[in-house]
C-alpha cells in the first residue's frame, strides 16, 4: 500500500517538470487575437507563455513548419533514442532538472527548499510507467496526457490536474 504523499513534495516534482511555454496548435498562428466573434482560431493558440512554469508539456518535442520549435525539459530525462528508463534512471534524472515554483500551488518555495522526495518521485514515476520496472518517452507523454480532463488542450497538464491525477487511486492496471 502506497503512503499518501503530501501536496508540497508533488510542487518539488511539477516544478522540475513544468514550462513557462507551451506550444498549442500551429494553424492560430494566423489569428491576430483580437477576440472577433466568427474566428475559428478565438480560442486557440500557436504558443501559450507564462511568468512561472504552467504546464508540463505532454510532447517531447514540437515542431511547427515555420522553424520555430520546442523541445521539452522532460525529454533530457530519456536520452537521445527515447529508450525506456528505469525509477532509479528516473529519481536521478529528475533531481539534475533545475526547480522553479510553477504556478497553480499556494505559497512560495526555493530550488535549496525544493530537493525530491523518494516517495514523490516513486509515486509519479509508478503512475507514469503504470507501476512497471520501466517508462519509454512515449507512454511517459501519452500517460500525461491522460491525466488532462477531457475537453481540455491536452498539450499541456496544469498544476491542479497533475496534482489531482496523482492523488487518485488505482488506475495503473487500465492500459497495455
Amino acid at each position: 500500500l502506497m503512503m499518501a504523499v503530501e501536496e508540497v513534495e508533488y510542487v518539488k516534482v511539477f516544478g522540475r517538470l513544468g514550462e513557462k511555454l507551451l506550444f498549442g496548435d500551429s494553424s492560430a498562428g494566423a489569428c491576430c487575437h483580437s477576440g472577433c466573434d466568427n474566428c475559428e482560431w478565438r480560442y486557440s493558440f500557436d504558443i501559450l507563455q507564462s511568468a512561472r512554469p504552467k504546464w508540463i508539456p505532454t510532447y517531447r518535442e514540437m515542431k511547427f513548419e515555420d522553424g520555430r520549435e520546442h523541445i521539452t525539459k522532460w525529454s533530457g530525462i530519456f536520452g537521445e533514442e527515447g529508450e525506456a528508463i528505469t525509477k532509479e534512471d528516473f529519481a536521478e534524472k529528475l533531481s539534475e532538472l533545475k526547480f522553479d515554483m510553477p504556478l497553480g500551488p499556494s505559497g512560495f518555495m526555493t530550488a535549496k527548499q525544493a530537493e525530491l522526495s523518494q516517495e514523490a518521485v516513486e509515486a509519479v514515476f509508478n503512475k507514469l510507467s503504470r507501476g512497471k520496472d520501466s517508462v519509454t518517452d512515449r507512454q511517459f507523454g501519452m500517460r500525461l496526457k491522460k491525466m488532462v480532463p477531457p475537453g481540455m488542450d491536452n498539450t499541456g497538464l496544469m498544476w491542479t490536474d497533475f496534482v489531482c491525477a496523482m492523488q487518485e487511486e488505482g488506475d495503473e492496471a487500465e492500459e497495455e
